[in-house]
């Protein structure tokens, strides 16, 4: 909780530390669903005169300007940053390799073409963010993989591009190294015992739903997924290339190390030098593509340069956005909501507790443009509180948390960070392979099979009570043992009063 003295104040009340959101969000969505403008640069421009509109309604503008610097400089957005740059790199060195005409080889070797190959992408992306633990890392390395050959062999682009971003979300669903797992985990106690959810038994009770959200989003991909337009025989034949499969090589190392030293950079780093050595081994590209200097141009290009300029639009992003998040935590606008909505008795309740969970996680992670980890972090303290109250078990509290914010509420079609991220990351592709589609953000939102289908699954948690799990009655001794340690805390604080 934000204390009152220390609350950033605005001339209108706390609700003005909402409004450069809201302004972000607004011409955001004017942009994308009116202009038709789609990609992670939309954003950029609303959020920067939301900021700016705004201070002039701040009571101290020199805090509000340090409030804006503190978000952008705390150490979540700066890693988040610095993963988005490497996995361009990475995304780029993938490119560079021809991975993509090796997979359009093995398809047409196996046969494997529309629904397939939509199926063989969705697992593989999983494979990719099961070993990454950051859901748009695997994103930006899978797309770089798998949608030109998708979009190639028969695959609808946007099925292709809701493969990709459903791939990532049940790879991430399943892995024990997933960061917003662990910070679940962290954010949700047992209410009488204070301990933290237990990750073996949470990953048990949320796999089973996680599984059966996956091989539905399967069965939809084989229903759904050949209705694009298979290019022909001799154009396929033309862009395959067996070398391609040489960056499985890096792929592995990627998904390897991260799971060994659960440290993406690490990763990332031992992929991209394990993918140059490939490369440049077996003549994929030369070192020219990785790294190439034009004096008279004043320009540098190549993996290195290119990849790291590619995610610039979305890493801006971020940091605007990460400046407004935090003008709305210091103007205290949600401790008074979280407040009003403790007050009320059906919180209290099971079902209650539930639907305030589910729909606060949900609207969180929209106002976080999708950014799954941020919303977590951002909501969990409030969550447990509401958890507590019911009894709800904390491993059920933890995997609610984390497969909310993959439902539909963060691919919202006017600020969602994975659709507009992917966007942008296929028109990089594009402006290497002129042929390939780009779809529109509205289809790629109804395409994400395994947002629509988790979205239906926790309406089922909170609504009927599917999977819900109370914390086990309290024994005379726990019961004991909680009151003494009350009545001791409750001493400690009047010694100190005195």
């Amino acid at each position: 909780m934000e204390a009152k003295s220390q609350r950033l104040e605005f001339w209108g009340g706390p609700i003005i530390g909402a409004v450069p959101l809201a302004i972000s969000i607004i011409l955001s969505g004017y942009l994308a669903l009116g202009v038709k403008f789609y990609g992670s640069a939309t954003s950029i421009v609303p959020a920067l005169v939301g900021l700016m509109v705004t201070s002039f309604l701040a009571k101290n503008q020199k805090k509000y300007w340090e409030t804006v610097v503190g978000g952008l400089a705390s150490p979540g957005t700066a890693r988040l940053i610095f993963v988005f740059m490497m996995t361009g790199v990475f995304t780029k060195l993938l490119s560079a390799g021809k991975t993509g005409q090796g997979f359009v080889w093995l398809a047409l070797h196996f046969g494997l073409t529309g629904s397939a190959f939509a199926i063989i992408a969705f697992i593989g992306t999983a494979i990719f963010s099961l070993g990454s633990g950051i859901p748009f890392a695997a994103l930006a390395g899978a797309a770089a993989v798998f949608y030109v050959p998708g979009v190639m062999l028969g695959v609808s682009p946007a099925v292709m591009a809701g493969a990709l971003i459903s791939g990532v979300f049940f790879g991430d669903g399943i892995s024990p190294n997933s960061q917003l797992t662990i910070a679940a985990l962290d954010m949700t106690t047992n209410s009488r015992t204070g301990k933290k959810a237990d990750l073996v038994k949470m990953l048990s009770k949320m796999s089973r739903w996680t599984i059966a959200v996956g091989i539905l989003t399967i069965v939809l991909l084989a229903i759904f997924g050949g209705n694009g337009t298979l290019v022909s025989s001799a154009k396929l034949a033309s862009f395959a290339d067996v070398r391609g499969l040489w960056m499985l090589i890096p792929i592995a190392a990627v998904v390897l190390t991260c799971i060994k030293n659960r440290n993406i950079f690490t990763s990332l780093t031992v992929a991209i030098l394990v993918g140059l050595v490939v490369g440049l081994g077996t003549g994929l590209f030369n070192f020219s593509a990785v790294y190439s200097i034009n004096v008279s141009a004043g320009t540098v290009s190549g993996i290195f340069a290119d990849g790291i300029t590619s995610l610039i639009s979305i890493s801006i992003s971020i940091i605007y956005l990460s400046g407004a998040m935090a003008l709305v935590n210091a103007s205290g606008v949600l401790d008074i909501l979280c407040n009003w909505v403790l007050k009320h008795d059906f919180v209290k309740t099971p079902r209650g507790a539930e639907i305030t969970t589910a729909l606060g996680m949900g609207f969180v992670t929209f106002l976080q443009s999708g950014s799954l980890l941020p919303s977590i972090f951002m909501y969990g303290d409030f969550a447990d509180k509401v958890g507590h109250g019911a009894r709800i078990s904390p491993e059920r509290r933890a995997y609610m948390l984390v497969c909310m914010t993959m439902s539909i509420t963060g691919l919202i079609p006017v600020n969602s960070t994975f659709i507009m991220g992917l966007i942008t990351t296929l028109r990089t592709l594009k402006s290497q392979f002129s042929f390939i589609t780009i779809p529109d953000a509205t289809s790629i939102f109804f395409t994400v099979f395994y947002s629509w289908v988790m979205t239906a699954v926790w309406l089922g948690w909170v609504f009927l009570g599917w999977g819900r799990e109370l914390e086990p009655e309290p024994t005379v001794t726990q019961v004991t043992a909680a009151d003494k340690a009350q009545e001791n805390s409750a001493l400690a604080t009047a010694k100190e009063q005195a």
